[in-house]
């Protein structure tokens, strides 16, 4: 259980104070019913409204999101660059979430997000080789011994990659995964064989996938 002046709070409905306020305007239910008391407890799966907005009490949430490019895996803009979270003003659970990983400003795909930091820690320790699958469209065709090189190890600056898994679905276009987080590593990898990425979209992290998830949306896992 949780003050409902504290969960509010936590949601970003406004300081300990302005949740207050919303009390006292009658302007908060539980279930129905009227709270009165700002140390009132709630319990998780309880039904909240507050104003016209209805959701449900969750002490975790986890989120797949189809990010576009030039958006941020962080949780607050920089320069011309907007966060993740402008694309989820309907989720009342926004300012609760982080990303699980990041994913590069510049590519699209999935997008994890998530208050668990367990769930968050099992996908991103390097020692649980957690496979991340990227589309890749290339430059130009790969031969046998940039396949091998990719599959088996690569060093990259001053990083040595773990085996990755390669599939080929035509001249210049590949499925790649992967089991680090380096930062930009699928395209230092091509750059490595002396090829390039001109696309890259993220589509699945272990046994999440974007599934039918269209450019911009989100879904609830």
């Amino acid at each position: 259980m949780i003050r409902i002046d504290k969960y509010l709070s936590n949601l970003w409905y406004g300081s300990r104070k302005d949740v207050v306020k919303l009390i006292k305007d009658w302007l908060v239910e539980v279930n129905d019913n009227l709270v009165i008391s700002p140390d009132y407890k709630i319990e998780w799966g309880d039904d909240l409204r507050i104003w016209e907005e209805e959701f449900e009490a969750k002490e975790f949430v986890y989120i797949a999101l189809h990010k576009p490019a030039d958006y941020l895996s962080s949780n607050k803009p920089e320069a011309k660059y907007q966060s993740y979270r402008s694309l989820l003003d309907d989720c009342p659970y926004v300012n609760l979430l982080s990303p699980v990983g990041r994913l590069d400003v510049d590519t699209e795909g999935l997008l994890l997000l998530t208050n668990d930091w367990d769930f968050t820690h099992k996908l991103i320790s390097p020692k649980k080789d957690i496979y991340k699958k990227y589309y890749v469209k290339i430059e130009k065709a790969l031969n046998k011994k940039d396949i091998e090189k990719l599959e088996n190890w690569l060093k990259i600056d001053e990083f040595i990659t773990k085996p990755a898994i390669l599939e080929t679905i035509s001249d210049d276009e590949i499925y790649l995964s992967i089991s680090e987080w380096k930062f930009h590593q699928i395209k230092k990898m091509l750059e490595a064989v002396d090829n390039k990425v001109v696309y890259l979209k993220r589509v699945s992290i272990w046994e999440y996938e974007l599934w039918d998830l269209k450019l911009w949306e989100w879904k609830y896992l």
